[in-house]
């Protein structure tokens, strides 16, 4: 049995307005257990953004426009309505040529990149793993490409 939202659960939702020094969106790359590769990116509403592997660390100044339009990109693709994980494969069987039956299998210890969103007080993360949700891992994409020629 799964439980039903009752009248007084309510469900987070990003403000409808905040300051843009407000804002903070971030990556987190994690390799699958003992790959080397892994990295970090951040970038705050003031522009100062950062991409750090392996020790080494590169920093931008990130123009408001470009973090306007990263912010409708995230908008666009609906990010505030995912499932905060994509880390469970669910798929469905048959089962004597009669009978359905759903599987959901935890990926451990899988490659999975974490891409958060701060809109002052609210925060929303979504973990990533296999490209999937696609939306999300394209705009990943396009973040990386800020800091990754």
């Amino acid at each position: 049995m799964s439980k039903l939202a009752e009248a007084g659960d309510t469900i987070p939702v990003p403000p409808a307005q905040y300051p843009l020094a407000g804002v903070a969106i971030s990556i987190l790359h994690q390799t699958g257990h003992g790959i080397p590769g892994g990295y970090e990116i951040a970038i705050q509403g003031n522009g100062d953004g950062f991409y750090l592997q392996n020790a080494l660390k590169t920093e931008l100044q990130i123009s408001s426009g470009t973090l306007l339009e990263l912010l409708n990109d995230f908008y666009r693709i609906h990010f505030f309505e995912l499932a905060d994980t994509y880390q469970v494969k669910k798929q469905v069987l048959l089962r004597d040529n009669t009978l359905v039956a759903s599987t959901a299998l935890k990926m451990a210890d899988i490659s999975s990149k974490k891409l958060c969103i701060q809109l002052a007080d609210y925060q929303k993360c979504v973990t990533i793993v296999n490209d999937q949700p696609a939306e999300a891992a394209q705009l990943i994409t396009k973040i990386e490409r800020l800091f990754i020629h």
